[in-house]
């Protein structure tokens, strides 16, 4: 059996899966399956792995399921998976070659870690590099279940490798969220609560920004950071009244950004004043409120 289970879903993605799927084949460690999820794709998927398939038999597997969303399809690989780690690379993204060597190191050495992860760069349509997000790396260790709720941690897909048996533990992922986003925040805040994490200060995956990354849809990302709130902090938990309200202000703060960075200096005031509600102690809605107003009239005149 193989040590690792590459889960790879696909929806309509058949242009950039050949290099996905090349970038884990060409990885320095080799003890694995890849599983691509066909999440009912009306383009050529099939048939490309199908390619694969022919060339690896004993390395990569398909299936397809009608479309049901990001959640369902990851927690279908994970349901026809054989490996003692699981690791997630979707097709739009692609791995440097030490990706799954340094994660598979870290957790072989110690059995109280449930997940390992890394640092990413971004590429574009082109495989254009876009930069390197920076990372605050004492927030990326530990048991870090408040530092990923409140957005202090942010662990990149592409660079996540993990226990099964921490999803067997925990549940995998929440298909209330499968089109709206934040499935994966939401594994990894069950994971965090249990086991430690570890960061590899290292980049470790690209991640592929295209016009119709989930990320991009604001709407979407709001209901579902609304609703992982809702799930952790339940509005009648008084105990963990402070914790909700810190995360519903980094929520409007973050929206406040959104809207100021197009230049709606109005949106983007009303999302901080809703922000410097729930804390009113917090300094960056504060200026950036201040920053609205000042943009505003000189726009204005």
């Amino acid at each position: 059996m193989p040590k690792v289970s590459i889960l790879i879903p696909s929806y309509n993605s058949a242009h950039f899966l050949p290099t996905s799927i090349e970038s884990a084949l060409s990885g320095t460690y080799q003890d694995f399956e890849i599983i691509v999820i066909d999440d009912g794709s009306s383009d050529d998927t099939k048939d490309l792995v199908q390619s694969f398939i022919d060339e690896y038999p004993h390395k990569i597997r398909y299936i397809w399921q009608e479309n049901m969303g990001l959640a369902r399809a990851r927690n279908t690989g994970i349901r026809q998976s054989q490996g003692e780690y699981l690791a997630l690379l979707d097709a739009d993204d692609k791995w440097l070659p030490c990706r799954l060597e340094e994660g598979v190191k870290i957790l072989d050495a110690d059995h109280s870690i449930g997940l390992v992860h890394g640092n990413i760069t971004y590429i574009d349509i082109d495989d254009k590099e876009m930069g390197t997000p920076k990372r605050d790396i004492p927030f990326l260790n530990g048991f870090i279940f408040e530092n990923i709720f409140l957005r202090k941690a942010d662990i990149a897909c592409p660079t996540a490798i993990f226990r099964r048996s921490c999803c067997e533990d925990v549940g995998g992922f929440d298909i209330n969220l499968s089109r709206l986003g934040c499935e994966d925040r939401d594994l990894w805040l069950r994971i965090a609560q249990k086991y430690r994490v570890i960061y590899i200060d290292k980049i470790l995956s690209y991640y592929r920004l295209t016009p119709q990354s989930m990320s991009r849809n604001l709407k979407k990302m709001m209901e579902a950071r609304l609703y992982v709130i809702d799930k952790y902090c339940p509005q009648d938990d008084q105990r963990k009244y402070n914790l909700r309200h810190k995360a519903l202000a980094k929520v409007f703060r973050d929206m406040g950004d959104e809207f100021l960075l197009k230049e709606d200096y109005i949106g983007a005031r009303q999302e901080y004043i809703k922000a410097i509600g729930y804390d009113p102690f917090s300094f960056w809605p504060w200026v950036n409120w201040i920053k609205t107003i000042l943009r505003g009239s000189v726009w204005s005149q």
